[in-house]
């Protein structure tokens, strides 16, 4: 049974912190743990959460805020389960956090919070819907507002992230899942495939790999690649519905072929054929461990795991930055297609009017569109792509005259020369026809600025979003500003508490999780922070003296 944990806004006549020394005591009301408890633990909305618990009268739930904070306190300091429970039990700065001032109250047990892991990602299973992300833009949310903060100037951008698996070869992988399978089977079957299974059970995948002998690499794929058919046609259907059996299927499936038989080949079919390694998908099973992990090749770089797009304000006038919005996908998902997720709700929560990010958030198809819709101006610190020939007179050079809708209705080539644009025969191409100048022109001056433009210039969609993109760099770099850059500092001190990049769970739903804790980290250092440099300015001006009547 669900209910709101609102007992800590009473505080106690007596307490553990009153045998607290004055100054400590001071401390500890001016430490971290009392801005958690006043910009995080009592701002949280507990209420979202009751459709984890039943509604009939039954046992009271552990708060919300409670559990919740220490997910965030957990991935904050990059605390094992253990240490994060034994905190929360002798830790004072901890427990004052939470909402607890004395040390014999709040005791569960440390499989409560599994628990409580465990209905938030069946919850998401489920309904589609992340409690978790929800409640931090919650949060946030208020912060903004609390703080006043101008969010109408956001930046954004991605990196890397590791789950907490090994990297296997393709033929380790292939054993581990084999292994894993023998596993799992009943008796009759480990008795019938006993003479099958010999080679792959006399020690760890690793193991085998180390006893191969060179240049039996491919004998040995087809060789498992033969097993693997014969277990997934005459295993019988009660093995179907489990997990190891559906990453047997999964990795045939994604490193072998099976050609049909046909006439002119009848025995094809009977022997898969190992998958060429071009032919491996990016998707591909990386870990028995984590089915979610996906393969990426970054700047010759090699990554397994997952990728995490960052969003913050960063609008010049704010006293400090927040993180708003964290997202987490596979690490194939392109960076336009997180900005094409993640724009509809930041307009609606923030209003934002300009987007900073490098060079790999654009998308004609499926970007350009939505900043036009939601009127957001995306400002690159570069563009993908093919760069113009300085030597010519490209649609960047030219001033443009636009609609409420942000069309183009007219342009002035660099040289003075102006002309109407009309809609071309075809949806998103525009036509402008430039009348020859009443002076002529030296064609012969060097640079763009004297080049006159064609009689009739012909231009897409798209090419026109591309133009405003690059006159927005060029601005940004000629205004002597670069907004977006400060958001690598953010996306650093996100993974800081994670060694190498690599976090210490596995599984979308709860590296998503640690590093939505974590990024409520990153703002309550920063609010605090702002908390304590405003207490020293208060300090250093001194009381205020009453006005004079």
């Amino acid at each position: 049974m669900f209910r709101k944990n609102d007992g800590h806004l009473q505080k106690p006549l007596l307490s553990d912190l009153d045998v607290l020394p004055e100054k400590l005591k001071n401390q500890l009301e001016n430490s971290w743990a009392a801005t958690f408890y006043e910009e995080i633990f009592v701002r949280l909305d507990e209420t979202p959460f009751a459709v984890l618990y039943a509604d009939k009268a039954s046992r009271p739930n552990i708060p919300i805020n409670v559990l919740v904070g220490l997910e965030i306190l957990k991935a904050m300091f990059g605390w094992s389960d253990e240490e994060l429970y034994n905190n929360y039990r002798f830790n004072i700065q901890v427990r004052y956090a939470l909402g607890y001032q004395n040390f014999d109250e709040g005791h569960f047990d440390l499989r409560t919070l599994y628990n409580h892991r465990r209905r938030l990602s069946n919850w998401m299973q489920t309904d589609g819907e992340d409690l978790l992300s929800a409640a931090f833009k919650q949060v946030t949310d208020a912060q903004l507002s609390s703080f006043g903060l101008k969010s109408d100037k956001l930046r954004m951008d991605s990196t890397q992230v590791a789950s907490n698996i090994r990297q296997f070869s393709r033929l380790q992988l292939l054993v581990e899942v084999l292994q894993r399978v023998h596993r799992d089977l009943g008796e009759a079957e480990q008795q019938r495939y006993a003479t099958d299974f010999i080679p792959y059970l006399k020690g760890s995948s690793g193991q085998y790999i180390y006893h191969l002998k060179p240049g039996s690499y491919d004998e040995h794929l087809a060789e498992i690649g033969t097993l693997i058919a014969k277990l997934l046609s005459e295993l019988p259907p009660v093995y179907h519905q489990q997990e190891t059996y559906q990453l047997l299927r999964r990795v045939f499936d994604e490193h072998f072929s099976v050609e049909e038989a046909d006439d002119d080949h009848p025995t094809d079919g009977t022997a898969p054929q190992p998958r060429p390694p071009a032919q491996l998908s990016a998707n591909s099973l990386q870990s028995p461990d984590d089915p979610e992990a996906t393969y990426r090749l970054k700047r010759g770089e090699g990554y397994q795991g997952y990728v995490a797009n960052v969003t913050e304000t960063c609008h010049p006038d704010n006293p400090f930055q927040l993180i708003v919005n964290l997202q987490t996908a596979p690490n194939t998902t392109d960076d336009a297609t997180l900005l094409a997720q993640a724009l509809p709700e930041l307009k609606e929560r923030t209003g934002v009017n300009e987007m900073q990010t490098d060079g790999g958030y654009n998308s004609p198809a499926q970007v350009d569109p939505l900043l036009r819709e939601l009127e957001v101006d995306l400002v690159q610190s570069a563009i993908r792509g093919r760069q113009p020939d300085p030597a010519k007179l490209n649609l960047d050079d030219y001033t443009w005259a636009l609609d409420p809708d942000g069309q183009p209705v007219a342009l002035t080539a660099p040289n003075g020369q102006r002309a109407d644009v009309e809609p071309g025969r075809k949806s998103h191409r525009f036509i402008a026809r430039f009348a020859p100048p009443d002076d002529p022109i030296d064609t012969l001056e060097t640079g763009t600025a004297k080049l006159p433009p064609p009689p009739i210039l012909y231009f897409s969609q798209a090419e026109f979003d591309l133009a405003q993109r690059r006159q927005r760099s060029k601005q940004e770099r000629a205004g002597g500003r670069n907004l977006r850059a400060a958001v690598e500092a953010t996306v650093g001190a996100i993974k800081r508490p994670f060694s190498n990049d690599k976090l210490p769970v596995r599984g979308l739903f709860r590296v998503h999780s640690m590093l939505i804790g974590s990024a409520m980290g990153v703002n309550l250092r920063r609010l605090h922070r702002h908390r304590t440099d405003q207490r020293k300015n208060d300090d250093q001006q001194g009381p205020q003296s009453p006005p004079n009547n």
